[in-house]
């Protein structure tokens, strides 16, 4: 339930202004209140919502400056732990990451944009999890998911699209 709220976010189906309910949740799902108020719950902790008391839960919007932010820290946190941790990166590693990038590159004509978004997250977050870190790992996950829905805030009308319009925009600082 959580992944499926997440992926409404992300794709559209609830606008930035929307209240998302528990009722129409647990109608959809065909569940009971609990398993929807714990996707909830997560989903606030994550900052993705926040919670309006007696009404409903709201996106919560990313701003620039989170954007900023983000491209900032995973900068610093990706660079960091490439320099630090360069030695964990065998050959076995780079052999399995090029398996990654080729089979996504092979795929990319029948992918849409969300597809090949969610490719380089994999291949970044496969690429970190290389160092063994879970805590980092953890943290640069989240701050990828919020990467992920500011830019499906930006550019939602365009998830169809196979181009990636300012995706430098998105992936790197400034």
């Amino acid at each position: 339930i959580y992944t499926s709220i997440l992926n409404d976010i992300i794709i559209g189906v609830y606008p930035p202004d929307q209240v998302i309910n528990e009722k129409g949740l647990m109608e959809k799902f065909s569940v009971s209140r609990a398993p929807v108020r714990e996707a909830l719950i997560e989903l606030c902790n994550e900052k993705v919502l926040y919670s309006i008391p007696y009404y409903g839960y709201k996106i919560t919007p990313v701003t620039d400056t989170d954007v900023a932010n983000v491209k900032a820290y995973r900068s610093v946190v990706e660079c960091g732990f490439m320099q630090e941790y360069w030695r964990k990166l065998t050959p076995d590693a780079i052999e399995r990451l090029s398996a990654m990038v080729k089979e996504d590159m092979a795929q990319k004509e029948a992918g849409d944009a969300i597809t090949n978004w969610n490719d380089n997250l994999r291949f970044h977050l496969a690429f970190f999890e290389i160092y063994g870190n879970q805590y980092a790992y953890n943290n640069l996950r989240s701050a990828m998911s919020m990467q992920t829905r500011a830019y499906a805030q930006a550019r939602w009308n365009e998830w169809h699209s196979h181009i990636f319009h300012d995706f430098p925009a998105f992936h790197g600082p400034n």
